[in-house]
C-alpha cells in the first residue's frame, strides 16, 4: 500500500504556468483600467467648448430681450430730457388746485395787485450758452444793449401772461376802454393765440391726475370737481430763480430794435408783443430777404 506523502507539495510546472499567465491577465487588466481613468490634461474651455458655447447664447439673448425691455419701458416711462437754466430750481411738491378767486372776479386794485405779483419776474436775462439747440445759433435774438444777456421768458409765465390777457378781454370795458377798433382787433386775435397757447401746454404736460365725478345736492347733474393732490413744481422756487435774473424791460434804450430803435418808446397801454402779419426777423434772415 502507498503511503500519501506528508507536508505540503510543490505545484507542478503546467500549474506554475496557468498561475502567472493568470497573473499577467490581472495586472494588464489594472493596467488598462488605469489607462481608462487617467485625467484629461485639455484646457477646460476645450473640454466644454459646446457648453461655453450654449450657455453664452443664453446669456446674449437675455442681454437683448432686458435692453429691448429697458429701451421700451424708458420711451414710454422717462422722457427725452431737453436741458434747462432751471434744473436746479425744479422741487416737486404735491398740491390741491385751490379754485378760489383772489386771481379773478371784477377788477380791483387788489386782483390786479395779484397779477402784478404773479409775472413780476417774467423778464429775465439769459445767456446763449443756456439756450436750447432751437435757438442758440438764431442770428435776430432781443440782447439786451448793456451787454447783460439776451431777453427771454420762461413758458409758464406765458402761460400766465396769457391768462391774463384773456382775463382783460372778460372786462375789455375796463381794461381797453380807450382801444381803437383795430387794437381790439388785434387784442382778440392775441386772445386766440393764447387759447392755442394754452391748450398745447394742457395737452404737452398732461396732468395725470384721476378724480371721481360726485352727486350734488340740488342737481341731478353728477359734479366734475377735483379735489386731489397733485404732483407740481414749486412755484416759489422758479420765482426766486427768475428774480434773480429779471429786469425791467421798459428800461429807455435797453431793448432796442437793429431797425427800429427803442422797443417801447410808444407806449405799452395794448402793446401785444406781434402785429398783425408780422413775422420773425430771423427768418428774413434764413431766407435772404
Amino acid at each position: 500500500m502507498l503511503s500519501r506523502p506528508s507536508g505540503p507539495q510543490s505545484p507542478t510546472e503546467d500549474e506554475s504556468n496557468v498561475a502567472f499567465l493568470q497573473d499577467n491577465n490581472d495586472d494588464e487588466e489594472f493596467i488598462s483600467k488605469e489607462k481608462d481613468f487617467q485625467p484629461n490634461t485639455k484646457p477646460f474651455y476645450q473640454r466644454h467648448l459646446t457648453a461655453i458655447l450654449v450657455h453664452t447664447l443664453i446669456v446674449l439673448c437675455y442681454i437683448v430681450l432686458g435692453a429691448g425691455i429697458l429701451l421700451r419701458y424708458k420711451g414710454n416711462c422717462v422722457p427725452d430730457f431737453i436741458p434747462t437754466p432751471l434744473q436746479n430750481a425744479i422741487h416737486y411738491k404735491t398740491d390741491i388746485l385751490a379754485t378760489d378767486d383772489h386771481e379773478f372776479g371784477p377788477p380791483s386794485p387788489e386782483i390786479d395787485a395779484v397779477w402784478t405779483n404773479l409775472l413780476q419776474y417774467s423778464n429775465i436775462r439769459l445767456s446763449r450758452d443756456e439756450l436750447s439747440d432751437d435757438y442758440r445759433d438764431n442770428p435776430a435774438l432781443a440782447e439786451i444793449s448793456d451787454g447783460s444777456g439776451i431777453y427771454g421768458s420762461i413758458a409758464v409765465f406765458h402761460s400766465v401772461h396769457c391768462i391774463k390777457r384773456l382775463r382783460y378781454l372778460l372786462y375789455a370795458d375796463h381794461y381797453h376802454a380807450n382801444a381803437t377798433e383795430r387794437a381790439m382787433f388785434e387784442l382778440k386775435r392775441h386772445g386766440e393765440h393764447c387759447l392755442s397757447y394754452l391748450l398745447q401746454s394742457a395737452k404737452c404736460n398732461v396732468d395725470l391726475t384721476v378724480f371721481p365725478m360726485q352727486w350734488g345736492e340740488k342737481t341731478r347733474i353728477p359734479f366734475g370737481i377735483d379735489q386731489g393732490h397733485h404732483q407740481c413744481k414749486d412755484w416759489d422756487r422758479i420765482q426766486e430763480w427768475a428774480r434773480e435774473r429779471s429786469f425791467d424791460i421798459y428800461e429807455p434804450g435797453l431793448l432796442v430794435h437793429p431797425n427800429y430803435g427803442w422797443a417801447y418808446s410808444d407806449g405799452v397801454d395794448w402793446v401785444t408783443g406781434a402785429s398783425l402779419g408780422d413775422r420773425l426777423l430771423a427768418d428774413k434772415v434764413h431766407n435772404g430777404h
